[in-house]
């Protein structure tokens, strides 16, 4: 876990965390590409092969070492990230947050300040509403195949498809490298370059599925997590709806 580091890492992390679930949306097959034409041919087979698995899942859970690494300093800072999928809802746990969706509302829950803040999933901010993320990259990127590498994970070698994410027009990010396990086509990992040079790299430590979820995994009770303060910003939001209209 990161220490001093977390307030440092904080920039920027938010963003990262809802592009990590964009990655996991295009593994249930919610985020098309640019026109085939445009398409390195290799790259979208890789690919596609890979959507193809998830879509067989019924959820899945991975747990992700994650390193950043900023342009001014030369160091990188640390630390694990979860993320539980099952269609549209997910959980996702990164040091002290938790952010929790079940298709319709979007808890973000601060273990160190002891708070929550509740949202309508529609109305939630660009910066948190994972599906207008997604609709926002859905023709932005084209895919350039980037060669393979050989690693050795459990004592045995893997060879894994790299494959590129590169922004069409003006973007937040110079380029996304994913790692594809060629035999199992899980993502394994990938890099992503922003424009201010950041990188943010990200590995695979333990992948599961079809696990066991209880019905209200993909919720929050803040009554069962004691004395928190409750920031709902549903109302706000509604007030907003009836003032446009």
């Amino acid at each position: 876990m990161l220490t001093v580091a977390i307030g440092k890492c904080r920039r920027g992390v938010g963003q990262f965390v809802l592009f990590l679930l964009f990655l996991q949306l295009i593994c249930v097959g919610k985020v098309a590409f640019a026109a085939a034409e445009a398409m390195d041919e290799k790259a979208l087979a890789v690919l596609e092969q890979t959507v193809a698995y998830y879509q067989t899942l019924e959820n899945f859970r991975a747990v992700y070492r994650l390193s950043i690494r900023y342009p001014e300093e030369d160091k990188l800072y640390r630390s694990t990230m979860v993320i539980t999928v099952r269609g549209e809802q997910s959980r996702c746990c990164y040091n002290h947050k938790e952010t929790i969706t079940d298709g319709e509302t979007i808890w973000v829950y601060d273990k160190d300040l002891k708070e929550v803040t509740i949202s309508s999933y529609e109305k939630t901010d660009y910066a948190l509403n994972f599906l207008e993320l997604c609709r926002r990259y859905q023709q932005d990127y084209i895919l350039a195949y980037k060669g393979e590498q050989i690693v050795s994970l459990a004592k045995k070698a893997r060879i894994q498809d790299l494959v590129q994410l590169i922004p069409i027009a003006n973007n937040d990010w110079q380029h996304i490298t994913l790692a594809i396990d060629r035999a199992t086509a899980q993502i394994h990992g990938w890099e992503i370059v922003q424009n201010d040079e950041t990188s943010y790299i990200c590995t695979l430590d333990n992948f599961s599925i079809n696990l066991p979820l209880a019905d209200d995994y993909f919720t929050f009770d803040p009554m069962a997590h004691g004395d928190i303060e409750i920031i709902d910003l549903r109302e706000d939001e509604a007030s907003s709806d009836e003032m446009e209209s």
